[in-house]
């Protein structure tokens, strides 16, 4: 009989969990679970306090999930990655472990622990098995002809539906029930300051809630969600993120799930916009592999690093705090500091509008985003804020800079998600709600909201021109 340890990660769920099913392959091994909870590095990482309690709760979620399977959920504090390799190895001594699984993470600090471990416990003599789990398609099929990663999206996106058309990865089926082992009961007790840090009736902890919530977007969103879905006040997105940055939920569930309903999915337009953002999420995990630099905060682009920001903290801190003077920006990033998620296009209005508006640092708001979000997740965020700053590897010729004034318009007309988030402007008509001080202008009247802190028409310019000169430093030097 060999002993086995799950080492739990960002993959809480016991349905469709590569390592946990290989683990379990032979009913007469004794399998142990384990997560270990690394406070410093969390805090090195930015990770907010609202994913923290989100993942206490899930934590509980999963220990009764393991429990009914037999399987005993042991929980150790290191203080960061350094420490937890000796404590596992503590741990994995105390309890005569033979094998250790676990499924990869690839962000830079996770994947230079991963490799020193191997190391480290070949030389105890357990083996350890990885996998790749959060992603659908291993690197090694998603090369350029020069074997190396792509980085234009479009070329990506037709590699990756060419594959997944062929073949959908199917998930792995939950575990049969253990021989019963001696109970053990989760320890918890540091987590305690984290509890319940985010709305829990807007993200429901646990495997089922996510797979509920799937299936309403199936059943409810997925239909119009090509035409719907950049209008936030409409709520018509899946707002799965939460779910799929701890692995509650994988992408191979969502698409095993979605291909029962339809036939040839990649073929079906109103399909289409949903799965292009699981191609994106694919697209960015690609790139933090093939580009570890990225998990150093720099960018695939060096003529970036020429840029000549202002990096005004006033400004930066009227941003944090939704008091920029232009409405869609403030109510989005007061919703963001609220609930610790914001809609997809109000994250790439706002982190736009910081880099190119204020002139301020992208890393800044990228670790900003982090310490905000309930969804945080490294690759995503850190795709996300180059794409918005025209740095990253899929960066157009030319430098996008939204109007937030035409983004405001277009996407929230009547001002009903300004007026959620901003009550300052509640009674300001339609007309005004974009920019309302025209309307106090007109009224002679003063708001109980600020002015906008620059001047978006002077600043674009001057955006442009900083730009300019940085590439051609970095063409001429």
């Amino acid at each position: 009989m060999k002993k086995k340890l799950v080492w739990f990660r960002n993959d809480l769920r016991i349905h469709d969990n590569t390592a946990l099913y290989h683990a379990c392959q032979y009913s007469i091994d004794q399998v142990f679970a384990l997560f270990m909870s690394t406070p410093k590095q969390w805090l090195n990482h930015s990770v907010s306090i609202k994913k923290i309690s989100f993942i206490y709760q899930n934590l509980l979620y999963l220990q009764n999930e393991l429990n009914n399977l037999n399987i005993p959920f042991y929980h150790l504090q290191s203080t960061d990655f350094k420490q937890s390799i000796y404590d596992l190895n503590f741990f994995c001594i105390k309890h005569k472990i033979n094998y250790i699984f676990y499924n990869y993470q690839y962000e830079i600090n996770e994947y230079n622990r991963d490799v020193f471990i191997k190391k480290y416990f070949l030389e105890q003599k357990i083996i350890v098995q990885g996998f790749h789990d959060n992603i659908l398609i291993p690197t090694k099929f998603i090369y350029t002809k020069n074997n190396k990663p792509y980085k234009k999206f479009s070329s990506f996106k037709k590699k990756a539906i060419e594959i997944l058309c062929n073949n959908i990865p199917k998930c792995f089926p939950t575990p049969i029930k253990r021989i019963l082992l001696k109970y053990h009961l989760f320890n918890h007790t540091e987590f305690k300051k984290y509890k319940i840090n985010f709305n829990i009736n807007l993200f429901p902890p646990g495997e089922k809630a996510a797979q509920n919530r799937l299936e309403d977007f199936f059943n409810n969103k997925i239909h119009d969600y090509t035409i719907k879905r950049n209008f936030p006040f409409l709520n018509h997105t899946s707002i799965l993120s939460p779910y799929l940055s701890i692995g509650i939920i994988s992408l191979r569930y969502c698409l095993n799930i979605l291909s029962k309903r339809y036939d040839n999915i990649f073929n079906i337009t109103f399909l289409s916009s949903w799965l292009n953002e699981i191609i994106w999420r694919e697209f960015y995990y690609h790139l933090l592999i093939g580009y570890p630099l990225l998990g150093k905060l720099q960018s695939v682009n060096s003529w970036e690093k020429n840029i000549i920001w202002d990096n005004n903290i006033n400004y930066f801190h009227a941003w944090t705090q939704g008091k920029t003077g232009f409405p869609i920006i403030d109510a989005s990033m007061r919703q963001l500091k609220d609930i610790g998620w914001i809609h997809n296009r109000l994250r790439m209005i706002t982190s736009n509008f910081l880099v190119k508006n204020l002139l301020i640092d992208w890393r800044k708001g990228e670790k900003y985003f982090m310490s905000q979000l309930i969804d945080g997740d490294f690759a995503l965020n850190n795709g996300g804020w180059q794409w918005a700053s025209s740095i990253g590897s899929d960066a157009t010729p030319y430098i996008r800079i939204f109007n937030p004034y035409r983004q405001s318009k277009k996407f929230d007309k009547s001002g009903h998600f300004i007026r959620q988030f901003i009550p300052e402007l509640k009674y300001i008509p339609d007309a005004h709600i974009h920019n309302p001080h025209t309307w106090e202008d007109i009224n002679k009247i003063t708001l109980d909201y600020p002015k906008p802190i620059v001047d978006f028409h002077e600043n674009r310019k001057k955006t442009l021109l900083v730009f300019k000169q940085a590439k051609y430093k970095f063409i001429f030097k």
